[in-house]
């Protein structure tokens, strides 16, 4: 009887531990593989830059187009900016671009008092762009 209760013991003790070894290890393993997308994440968005897009507007006659209104859409953002005395401007994002991939091109559009407006697409990785824009014709 003692042996038979020994035995009964140890194949209760083995289960218990077997368990207990089982919960232990699927408990690591969901925190190792949080910790490491934690530090995948971290490594993305260190990596991720904000867009920025940043250039001059200029009539047909080279000289800059001074307080134009400067827009950018891509997705469901649009960045909007004036033109410089000197014609040059800086648009830049409020977010980083990391959890989607970029588009590959953004509409810009340029507004001048006294030119035609300017319809263009630009490359998403052109950091700068020269924008050229035609007189409006006043005729009646």
């Amino acid at each position: 009887m003692t042996a038979l209760r020994y035995l009964l013991f140890g194949v209760v003790g083995v289960a218990i531990a077997s368990v207990l070894f089982l919960l232990m290890n699927s408990v690591v393993s969901a925190n190792f593989e949080a910790g490491v997308n934690v530090v995948e994440r971290w490594i993305v968005r260190a990596m991720c830059d904000r867009y920025q897009l940043a250039g001059t507007v200029r009539g047909t006659d080279s000289r800059p187009v001074p307080y134009a209104v400067v827009e950018v859409a891509y997705r469901d953002e649009r960045l909007t900016t004036r033109s410089n005395t000197d014609g040059t401007f800086m648009l830049a994002a409020a977010e980083t671009e990391c959890n989607r991939r970029p588009p590959a091109r953004v509409e810009l559009l340029v507004v001048a008092d006294g030119f035609r407006p300017r319809r263009q697409s630009v490359p998403f990785e052109a950091g700068s762009v020269e924008v050229r824009l035609d007189a409006r014709d006043f005729r009646p």
